[in-house]
């Protein structure tokens, strides 16, 4: 008898360990948080127009930023819509990749000189700031917030503005000292206020 006890007593362990070794593997399996996303089945040049059979859908697992990202439902949203930049085959649909006819009609190119540049990627933010006053009391001002970066350059950013504001652009990179602040995927707009003395910088810094 004690051996069969034993036995049982050892087959009830081996149960209840193989059961706790497969929570363990259920809650460690990414495949828990994968999502269906849409990316693009070949090479799209800026302004080409996205066809269904441009789309595939691809299960992967995205920690954050899913609602950058277009999903299963989403393809009729997606359908008609033009690249605004340089696309590659089996890249992420993001939705800064893509806009709508109309607005990529009014689009121009502009570069900015800019020292010392981030690093961005085809379709970030910048928020550029207009460096000004003099030695003995600097200003730093807003300039335009939110712009879309093409590409990052030798010497500065090419980027996306309106027709309309092409000119202003012009004259900023001719006439104005602009510092850039890249914006990360998904950021909030930007928020920069002006600073004209060391108590605001130090109240900005401070989150005041």
């Amino acid at each position: 008898m004690v051996p069969m006890k034993r036995w049982l007593a050892a087959l009830g362990a081996l149960v209840i360990g193989g059961g706790v070794s497969a929570a363990l593997l259920v809650a460690a399996n990414p495949a828990r948080d994968a999502v269906e996303v849409y990316v693009l089945a070949r090479d799209l040049p800026a302004g080409a127009s996205l066809e269904t059979g441009d789309l595939v859908l691809e299960r992967i697992s995205v920690a954050s930023g899913r609602s950058l990202l277009f999903g299963r439902g989403e393809e009729s949203e997606l359908a008609g819509l033009r690249a605004t930049h340089d696309l590659a085959s089996g890249q992420l649909i993001q939705r800064s990749d893509v806009m709508d006819s109309t607005s990529f009609a009014d689009r121009r190119l502009v570069f900015v000189p800019v020292k010392d540049v981030p690093a961005s990627a085809a379709g970030s933010k910048v928020d550029l700031l207009v460096i000004g006053g003099t030695a003995d009391h600097p200003t730093v001002v807003p300039f335009a917030l939110g712009v879309e970066v093409r590409s990052t350059v030798s010497g500065g950013l090419v980027v996306v503005v309106a027709s309309k504001q092409a000119a202003a652009f012009v004259y900023a990179a001719t006439a104005m000292h602009l510092a850039a602040v890249i914006a990360e995927p998904g950021a909030a707009d930007g928020g920069e206020a002006a600073i004209s003395s060391p108590d605001q910088a130090m109240a900005a810094a401070a989150g005041r």
